[in-house]
C-alpha cells in the first residue's frame, strides 16, 4: 500500500465529496467550503482533561483586555460549555444508550469539582457566550476594506503582497474546496494523544515503571534491624516472587487475549473474532477455562458496542486513522535510530531535500491567536514563508470557520495536525506534501497574545514541556506506517519575534526528546528514522546540537 492510499483508507474517510455538500462565497463564486458547524457541538476529550487545560480555559475567557479579532475567547467559551454539556450528560445518565464505565465517571467528577473551585456561575457563561456570537468582529475585514463579511473573506481581499496572492493559486490547484474533516485535527493536551494508544500498550509500560520506582523492602530502617529481618523478608521474597510469577502467568494471557480483541474490535472483525476463539477453546486443552474465557462473548459484544455507541465520547472521529496505525505499528515497537540532522535553510527549501517517498511532518512555529500569524500582511517569520510557499494557509481557515465555528484558537498545551499540505518550488515546478503541526510558544516581546506568560523559569519550562510533547506526540500519532519512512522537521520554535530564549528552548527539547512516552521502550525521538532541525540561523543550529549531544539531563516535571 502506498502512502496515499494509506492516508485515507475508504472505510475511515466519512467526509462527502458530493459537490451539493458545499456552498460558494457569493462575491467569488470560486471558493467552496462547508456550511459552518455550531461551535458548542465540537468534540470533548472527556478522558483527557486536565486540571491544568481546565485552568488556562477559565484563566483566559475570564480576561477582557485580549484582542479577539479572531474570536479566540469565544472558540475557547464555547469548548469549556461544551465541557460542561458533556459533564451534565453523564451526571444525568440521559444517555441511555451509552455504556460509560466507572473510570469516566470517575472522571467526570473530577472535572466538576475542578468548576466547582472555579466557582463558575454557567448561566452567566452561557448568556457571555451567547453575547460573541451575536457580535459581528469586522476588524479585520475593515483593515483590509473588505465590504462584504462573510465566512473566508480572507480570500477575498484585493491588492495584498504578490506572496499572498501566489498563494491562492496553490490553493485552487489542489484545495479549491479545502481540506476534508478527517484531515484536520485538533488535541488540547498530550494527554488525549496518550489516549490514542492500545491501552495494553500503556498499561503495561505504567506497571513496569511503578516497578522501577517501588523502593525496596525496609530500605529506610537501620542496618541492626535490617539484619534481623533479613532472613524473613528472604523468605518473603520467594515467597511473593512464586506468587507473583503465578499471577503474572495469568494476568499476561488475559492482556494478550485483550490486546489480541482490541485490535480485532477496533476494525470491526467481531464475528471473526468469536469464530477463532471457538477453534482456540476445542485446541487449547492445556489452557484453564478460566484464561481460555478471559474475553467471553458476551464481553465482546459489550466492547463493541462501547467503541461503535461512545465513539465520540472516547476519540475524535478524526483520529480512526490514528487509532488504527497505533494498533498496527505500536510506539514500543517503534525503535529506529532517531538520527538528527541539522539543516542550515530554509524550511520552504529543506523539504525537498528529503526523500520524494518519505512522509514529511514539518513544525509550524505559529500564531495561536490568528490564523497565518502576519500572513495577510506578508510577515516574514516562519509561519508565513510555509503559507507564501504551500496551499497551507487555506488548511489553517478550515480550522477556522470548521473544526473551531468562526473562531481560531490553538489550544495553550495543544497542538492542531493537518494532513497533507503541499510545498511549492515556483522555479523548479515541483510541488510535494507534508503534514503540518501547529504550535505556538510563549511571545515574550510583549506583542499581544492570547495566555498568560509563566511568571517563573519553573512555570515556562513546565508549560513548554507540555507544548512540545503534544506536538511530538501527534507527530507520533500521525506518522504513517511505523516511522521508518518519515521525517520530522523540527527547528528552534518561538526564539524569532516571540523572543525565548534558544538555549532553554534547546534544553525543553532534548528532554522532551529523550522522554518516554505512549509506551515507548525509551526515548521518543526513536519513534522517528530522521529527525531534522531547521533554521535559517546556523549559529542557533549550532547550539541545539550542543545541547542535544550532552550526556546529562536536566529533569523536568
Amino acid at each position: 500500500m502506498s502512502i496515499d492510499e494509506s492516508r485515507n483508507p475508504s472505510h475511515l474517510n466519512n467526509a462527502t465529496s458530493d459537490i451539493q455538500s458545499y456552498l460558494s462565497v457569493s462575491i467569488q463564486p470560486n471558493i467552496k467550503y462547508r456550511p459552518m458547524p455550531d461551535p458548542l457541538s465540537v468534540y470533548v476529550p472527556l478522558e483527557s482533561l486536565t486540571k491544568e487545560l481546565i485552568n488556562s480555559l477559565v484563566s483566559t475567557i475570564q480576561q477582557s483586555a485580549i484582542d479577539d479579532r479572531n474570536n479566540s475567547r469565544r472558540t475557547l467559551l464555547a469548548f469549556l460549555l461544551a465541557i460542561n454539556n458533556k459533564v451534565n450528560e453523564i451526571e444525568k445518565h440521559t444517555d441511555i444508550n451509552n455504556k460509560i464505565d466507572d473510570k469516566i465517571i470517575q472522571h467526570v467528577r473530577e472535572v466538576r469539582q475542578w468548576f466547582v473551585e472555579k466557582n463558575l456561575e454557567w448561566k452567566e457563561l452561557q448568556t457571555k457566550y451567547e453575547g460573541m456570537a451575536k457580535k459581528d468582529n469586522y476588524e479585520i475585514a475593515q483593515t483590509f476594506n473588505v465590504k462584504t463579511v462573510e465566512p473566508y473573506f480572507e480570500l477575498t481581499i484585493e491588492g495584498l503582497h504578490p506572496d499572498v496572492m501566489q498563494s491562492r493559486e496553490y490553493m485552487a490547484r489542489f484545495r479549491s474546496r479545502g481540506w476534508e474533516p478527517n484531515e484536520l485535527k485538533l488535541y488540547w493536551n498530550a494527554q488525549q494523544l496518550e489516549d490514542l494508544c492500545p491501552k495494553h500498550e500503556i498499561n503495561s509500560k505504567q506497571t513496569e515503571e511503578n516497578d522501577k520506582t517501588k523502593p525496596e523492602v525496609d530500605s529506610s530502617a537501620n542496618d541492626e534491624s535490617n539484619d534481623k529481618k533479613s532472613n524473613e523478608v528472604e523468605s518473603k521474597k520467594i515467597l511473593v516472587g512464586e506468587e507473583e510469577n503465578k499471577q503474572s502467568a495469568v494476568e499476561n494471557e488475559t492482556i494478550n487475549n485483550q490486546s489480541k480483541a482490541e485490535h480485532e474490535i477496533q476494525n470491526g472483525e467481531i464475528e471473526k473474532l468469536v469464530e477463532k476463539m471457538d477453534i482456540t477453546n476445542k485446541q487449547s486443552n492445556h489452557t484453564s477455562d478460566n484464561q481460555c474465557n478471559a474475553i467471553s462473548t458476551t464481553e465482546i459484544e459489550i466492547k463493541n458496542e462501547q467503541i461503535n455507541d461512545n465513539n465520540l465520547l472516547r476519540h475524535d472521529p478524526s483520529d480512526a486513522d490514528a487509532i488504527q496505525a497505533l494498533y498496527q505499528f505500536p510506539v514500543s515497537k517503534r525503535n529506529h535510530a532517531g538520527k538528527i540532522t541539522y539543516v542550515n535553510k530554509g524550511i520552504e527549501k529543506a523539504v525537498f531535500d528529503a526523500p520524494k517517498d518519505a512522509q514529511l511532518i514539518v513544525l509550524n512555529f505559529a500564531n495561536e491567536r490568528s490564523p497565518g500569524g502576519g500572513f495577510l500582511r506578508h510577515a516574514w517569520a516562519q509561519e508565513e514563508i510555509i503559507l507564501f510557499n504551500s496551499d497551507g494557509y487555506r488548511s489553517l481557515l478550515d480550522l477556522k470557520y470548521g473544526r473551531m465555528g468562526g473562531g481560531y484558537a490553538i489550544p495553550e498545551f495543544g497542538v492542531a495536525y493537518v494532513r497533507d499540505i503541499r510545498f511549492f518550488d515556483k522555479k523548479a515546478g515541483e510541488h510535494r506534501k507534508a503534514d503540518m503541526l501547529v504550535s505556538a510558544c510563549y511571545c515574550l516581546s510583549g506583542s499581544p497574545q492570547l495566555y498568560d506568560n509563566p511568571t517563573t523559569i519553573e512555570e515556562w519550562i513546565t508549560n513548554n514541556v507540555a507544548k512540545f510533547r503534544a506536538f511530538i506526540a501527534a507527530a507520533v500519532a500521525n506518522t504513517i506506517g511505523d516511522g521508518s519512512n518519515t521525517y520530522l522537521l523540527l527547528g528552534p520554535i518561538g526564539t524569532g519575534a516571540f523572543g525565548n530564549d534558544v538555549t532553554e528552548i534547546g534544553y525543553v527539547f532534548r528532554d522532551v526528546l529523550r522522554s518516554e512516552m505512549m509506551g515507548s521502550n525509551g526515548p521518543i525521538r526513536n519513534a522517528f528514522e530522521n529527525i531534522w532541525f531547521v533554521s535559517t540561523d546556523k549559529w542557533k543550529n549550532d547550539l541545539f546540537e550542543k545541547i542535544l549531544n550532552e550526556e546529562t539531563m536536566v529533569e523536568t516535571e
